[in-house]
């Protein structure tokens, strides 16, 4: 990739990393399924006030509509749902973690469908090592129980394989739609499949929403969604699906940092040695440093 587009990787990575640390604020005044709700709604009104306010010329389609469909459940109703349900149980810090996953899934699923995404030897390695890390971060031990007492750290993972493919959807589906347009049409469409819910199970949390709960959620909406988006759709026009997902190696770094700082939540030590495990495989799967390795190894 490009320095500009690194710079660009890095920044989605922390601006998606600091998600994590608003679910475990917002997790202390509303419920998981509000939290999701209030994150896409509040996101969609802003993009479309954004839209109408720069005279964005909209050409939609049936086409075009569904894919946004598609995108929303894959992109923001299921992972946000799963994520958030999941850090009921599991901190912020080990979420951002077990997430990391997103990229390997990533690969071996872009490998498979996109023609131009390769499952190269360093890419194998680094998926390897990857595995690896979210077993030590889960802990050895409790493989054989995880799916009976881990049902927290199973719906973090799984939002992963819900992000794996909605990146490579929306590389093969939303490539040539604008950035801004793309991310409009996405969010708008996961409000309106959460709408109904809310409608009929969630009215009265509506009605007791508080100046805090309604802020945090607003700073969550812009600064993980609205602005997180405009950069997620800017990357995917000019990188791979897979390229796109290694800003997963900036976002448990990220996560820890923030949650650290704000609201002195700390990782164990399994979870660090997975994690240092976790990025070297990210690093392996980008494949720049095999390549230094061997560029050096061959200049010595």
């Amino acid at each position: 990739m490009k320095s500009k587009n690194w710079i660009l990787v890095l920044l989605l990575g922390f601006l998606w990393g600091a998600s994590f640390l608003f679910v475990e604020i917002l997790l202390n005044y509303i419920s998981p399924f509000m939290i999701v709700y209030l994150r896409v709604s509040l996101a969609s009104i802003i993009l479309i006030l954004y839209i109408v306010l720069s005279k964005i010329k909209l050409e939609l389609s049936f086409l075009l509509i569904f894919n946004f469909f598609v995108m929303g459940i894959l992109n923001n109703v299921f992972p946000f749902l799963l994520i958030t349900y999941g850090q009921q149980t599991v901190s912020g810090g080990l979420a951002s973690i077990l997430n990391a996953n997103t990229s390997f899934l990533t690969i071996l699923l872009a490998s498979l469908i996109l023609k131009n995404e390769p499952l190269t030897k360093s890419r194998i390695i680094g998926v390897l090592i990857g595995v690896i890390g979210v077993i030590i971060v889960i802990g050895y031990e409790n493989i054989s129980d995880f799916f009976n007492n881990e049902i927290g750290k199973i719906l973090i993972l799984l939002s992963g394989l819900s992000y794996a493919f909605a990146a490579i959807f929306a590389k093969m589906r939303l490539q040539n739609v604008k950035p801004e347009v793309a991310a409009t049409g996405m969010l708008t469409m996961s409000t309106l499949i959460l709408s109904p819910f809310i409608l009929l199970f969630y009215g009265n949390e509506i009605l007791s929403l508080n100046l805090i709960s309604i802020s945090y959620s607003l700073l969550f909406a812009v600064i993980c969604s609205v602005l997180a988006y405009f950069i997620y759709f800017k990357i995917l026009v000019s990188t791979g699906a897979g390229n796109l997902l290694i800003c997963t190696i900036i976002i448990p770094p990220s996560s820890i940092l923030l949650n650290t700082i704000i609201i002195g939540e700390l990782i164990n030590f399994n979870e660090f040695i997975g994690l240092i495990v976790i990025i070297l495989g990210l690093l392996i799967l980008d494949g720049r440093l095999i390549k230094n390795i061997k560029l050096k190894f061959y200049n010595i």
